[in-house]
């Protein structure tokens, strides 16, 4: 059984993933390959109760003090929206352990690429992603996706801000599209984002934000031969759908994920943010040489 410690206890994904391995009073564990054994967080009160709600055996005064005591590590602390991930998952690949990065894996385009260096120099395996990636609908859908034949459109719609929660409209659009986006046109309205991704050899496509809007993941694709729409609303399926590819990957070093399909989200999103702050498209390219 994989030994796991969690990092970080400021958002409901440290729940989720503990309830997954180590069940609850009121729940069993979903997934048996691994257990959270180790926990830490800046607030002791929380530690403490999510300790206790979920059997996890040790708290630590520093993440650091984990390293010979898990196999694998999860960091989903919270933190102004992710940006300590890059700081918390330094030692834990520096060790060589496998490492789930919560979204949006860093704050700055830079600081992914870094941490995939980084991974890839210690051969610590590395995934990071929304867990929208692995959603059972989408899964289900893939037959209707096929029958669509050339893909024209795809329109990705999700709540709340453009970085911090577009991320999941935009890891959804690229299980569907793949990688191979070329450009941002980013439209900030108040209580909404339109953005237009153009694709070097793919389609066209629109992920929507909205903040005035019911709270929605739904994904309508276009095709020469038809279309397809897909609504995620298992939020527990797509939470062990993550939690089993991070088990995997723990157990045969193996990431499910090529680096540049994590890369190519934290581009867009980055260039999404300029192109707002400019008011015109912004080419992938110019985020990727930094």
């Amino acid at each position: 059984m994989i030994r796991i410690g969690l990092v970080g206890v400021n958002t409901s994904h440290a729940d989720a993933f503990s309830r997954i391995f180590n069940g609850s009073a009121d729940e069993a564990p979903r997934l048996e390959s691994g257990k959270v054994v180790s926990i830490w967080g800046g607030d002791p009160e929380r530690v403490a109760t999510l300790a206790a709600n979920h059997w996890i055996e040790t708290t630590v005064s520093d993440p650091a003090e984990m390293i010979g005591a898990v196999d694998a590590v999860l960091i989903v602390d919270d933190t102004g929206g992710g940006a300590l991930h890059d700081e918390l998952a330094r030692p834990f690949l520096m060790a060589g352990l496998p490492v789930f990065v919560d979204k949006p894996m860093t704050t700055a385009y830079p600081d992914a690429v870094a941490l995939f260096d980084l991974a890839e120099a210690h051969s610590a395996p590395l995934l990071s992603c929304s867990a929208l990636r692995f959603a059972v609908e989408i899964e289900a859908a893939k037959n209707g996706l096929a029958a669509v034949g050339t893909l024209s459109s795809i329109v990705s719609v999700g709540p709340g801000d453009w970085f911090y929660y577009g991320v999941h409209a935009v890891e959804l659009l690229g299980v569907v599209a793949g990688t191979g986006a070329s450009w941002v046109h980013r439209h900030a309205l108040p209580n909404k984002d339109i953005t237009v991704i153009g694709y070097e050899d793919g389609p066209a496509a629109v992920v929507e934000t909205l903040r005035d809007a019911a709270y929605v993941f739904h994904l309508t694709a276009f095709g020469a031969d038809g279309f397809t729409s897909v609504h995620v609303q298992d939020a527990m399926g797509f939470y062990t759908n993550t939690m089993r590819a991070f088990a995997t990957m723990a157990e045969t070093g193996v990431a499910p994920l090529h680096r540049e399909q994590t890369l190519e989200v934290i581009a867009i999103l980055e260039a999404g943010n300029r192109s707002a702050e400019r008011g015109e498209r912004v080419e992938l390219m110019e985020i990727r040489k930094g």
